[in-house]
């Protein structure tokens, strides 16, 4: 009984697979083959009507025996229509079997998304006036330089930018190589310094620096800008570790922006990085210069009011305009998520769509319902054949 119970519940969902499939939507590598089916089907219709037909001309041998058999004698209407029922099973199986000879497949519409490759490079300072307040908050430069940098990469995770990220101060360090993966990147940057300071940093500059006890690196030689080494390590692995794929593709389009560098400071390099910003613009690579609190007012205390450590640093500034980037202000948290809006779409990606067709094997849908409807048919006929009237 389990067994004729899988059996029916193997049927059911044959069927109804073969109900629920598209059908307009398939394409018979061998179409020729239901055209011949067809014509078989036909043809041994017509010759089970003209045999049918012929024998009907033939004297009956129970003519001759003077039997004659009575009208409740002969198959009846039921018998007839069950019968007719066992060869429309045979001739719809015969069909399917057809169906599935003529190699159908279906093609699935396949909708690829391709993003051009970015290489950007995140150059942080972490000197130590990224432990100062930033301005109108209560949060430290560095605090808020960290907030901006994973906000942007937020708003990136999903464009699979190849990301590499450096750490300055007097000293230049690399703490991620290029990489797409977003955790990977963001651990990094998680455990970099966000600042390196003397270790009497709280004393030398009480009340303006509001770091805690070991959130910043402890260096005495730590309060340098070294702009100038940070780039020469984004260079190094634009050089070294750079996609060649994207190299070839910016020789081949040398207006495209897929490689560039974000630098977020606070400050006026020590050294003039204009070298630096020439070998960038010779690779096509894009600079962005963030500057945090450019009120400094901090540095206007400290240096006094006319100290080239209290303006802003225009050349920079300029010079980041002249080598074909752009430069943002932050001087609040809100102003953060501007420049991070800004930035985002200033380093916009190109999609490609793609649309290819798969194909798919559905040969087995009407060989089933075949085999399904061949044995019913002949299960049928058997079993009128035990239980024919007529003897």
């Amino acid at each position: 009984m389990e067994i004729l119970n899988q059996i029916k519940d193997l049927a059911v969902d044959v069927f109804n697979t073969a109900v629920n499939f598209n059908w307009r939507g398939v394409n018979y590598r061998r179409s020729s083959l239901i055209g011949w089916a067809a014509v078989l089907l036909t043809a041994v219709f017509l010759l089970k009507v003209l045999v049918r037909w012929w024998r009907r001309k033939e004297p009956s041998f129970y003519l001759h025996s003077g039997l004659v058999f009575s009208k409740g004698s002969k198959p009846g209407i039921v018998y007839r229509l069950v019968r007719g029922t066992a060869w429309i099973f045979v001739a719809a199986g015969m069909f399917f079997l057809g169906l599935a000879l003529s190699d159908p497949v279906f093609y699935v519409a396949k909708r690829t998304e391709q993003v051009e490759s970015r290489e950007i490079v995140y150059l942080r300072d972490a000197s130590a006036s990224m432990g100062f307040r930033l301005q109108n908050s209560n949060v430290s430069r560095g605090e808020a330089t960290q907030e901006f940098i994973l906000k942007l990469l937020t708003k990136r995770k999903d464009l699979k930018d190849r990301a590499a990220y450096i750490v300055f101060g007097t000293e230049s360090e690399i703490w991620s190589s290029f990489t797409t993966s977003f955790n990977s990147f963001v651990f990094s940057i998680s455990n970099a310094p966000i600042a390196i300071a003397p270790s009497e940093a709280l004393n030398f500059w009480k009340g303006d620096f509001i770091l805690k006890k070991g959130q910043w690196v402890e260096k005495d030689n730590g309060g340098g800008t070294s702009l100038h080494l940070g780039l020469q390590s984004a260079i190094y692995l634009f050089d070294r570790k750079g996609l060649p794929e994207i190299t070839q593709a910016m020789k081949a389009n040398p207006g495209s922006k897929m490689r560039s560098v974000v630098i977020i400071t606070d400050g006026a390099a020590d050294t003039d990085p204009e070298p630096q910003f020439i070998e960038l613009r010779k690779r096509g690579i894009i600079p962005y210069l963030v500057f945090i609190d450019p009120a400094r007012e901090i540095e206007k205390k400290i240096h006094g009011e006319n100290s080239t450590h209290a303006k802003l640093p225009d050349q920079l500034l300029s010079m980041v305009k002249r080598y074909g980037g752009e430069h943002f202000m932050v001087r609040d948290l809100q102003s953060a998520d501007k420049v991070s809006e800004a930035i985002d779409r200033l380093q916009s990606v190109k999609k490609t769509i793609k649309i290819s067709a798969d194909q798919k094997e559905v040969y087995y849908i009407p060989l089933e319902v075949s085999f399904f409807l061949l044995i019913g048919g002949s299960a049928i006929r058997f079993v009128l054949y035990r239980f024919w009237r007529i003897v």
